[in-house]
């Protein structure tokens, strides 16, 4: 056997090196065909934990927006009973107002109306310093005769039962004054207190009218600013704001001088 024939590899080596690439790659295959479930598997198990956390992702964001809506109807409401209690502080505030309104204008009318009498009473002293003073009798019985003595006694019998609050029993009294002694200088007089009469009975226009009366039966009689005033105040209750001021007026323009006037600017400031 020469040297070449010893080189020479076996026939079954030379078989086998050839075989070997090829079983290689046949043992990749069956690896890959191996893995290929567990591929699988874990793909399908990642995309279950994806489609999981989607489901409670959407959950988590559908209780937020729930709350979220919540909060805003909740929001809502509050804003909704801010609206209704500012509106009802606004028509108790107004409500209110007017209710002081009406105060102040009732002790503007009551201030009115003192001062009026004070001043009636002190004309009415002023004028019993200048007459004879007679004792009123018990009750007015028949009419009285002609002389003004009389008159005078009828006249006090009446402003005493108008005093104390005897309305009917001074009516008539005053009345008689009226019909009997129309003409006789308490006669204005008696017309005024017949109209204070209807004024407190709550007749206001009666009032009015006969206030007004006072003007056309005595036009130069002293009550006649006094009567004018007092139908001023009597139309400020009633709410004709334009027929007082303009009674207010005629009382200032025409006898500025009188007490009348005095209380009649006070009540047209009050109106402006």
């Amino acid at each position: 056997m020469n040297a070449t024939s010893r080189r020479r590899p076996p026939l079954e080596s030379t078989h086998t090196l050839q075989r070997l690439p090829l079983r290689r790659a046949f043992q990749g295959l069956v690896a890959i065909f191996l893995l290929l479930p567990m591929v699988g598997c874990a793909t399908k198990g990642d995309i279950r934990n994806l489609q999981t956390e989607i489901r409670e992702l959407t959950s988590r964001q559908q209780a937020l927006l729930q709350e979220l809506r919540q909060a805003q109807r909740d929001q809502d409401e509050s804003i909704s009973q801010v609206a209704d209690d500012i509106r009802d502080f606004r028509a108790e505030t107004s409500r209110r107002v007017a209710s002081i309104e009406d105060q102040l204008l009732t002790v503007q009318e009551l201030a009115g109306l003192s001062q009026q009498q004070v001043a009636s009473l002190r004309d009415q002293l002023e004028r019993d310093r200048t007459q004879r003073s007679f004792g009123p009798p018990s009750t007015f019985g028949g009419p009285p005769g002609g002389g003004g003595d009389q008159a005078q006694e009828v006249y006090n019998a009446a402003l005493t039962q108008y005093q104390r609050g005897t309305l009917s029993a001074a009516r008539m009294g005053f009345r008689t004054i009226v019909d009997q002694y129309g003409a006789h200088q308490l006669a204005p007089e008696a017309r005024y207190y017949l109209a204070e009469i209807l004024a407190r009975e709550g007749s206001l226009e009666e009032a009015i009218a006969a206030f007004e009366d006072i003007r056309e039966f005595h036009p130069t009689a002293d009550r006649v600013p006094d009567a004018l005033y007092r139908a001023g105040l009597l139309y400020l209750e009633l709410g004709d704001d334009d027929a007082a001021e303009e009674h207010f007026e005629r009382v200032v323009n025409t006898w500025p001088d009188s007490v009348a006037a005095d209380l009649a600017r006070d009540a047209l400031r009050n109106q402006r």
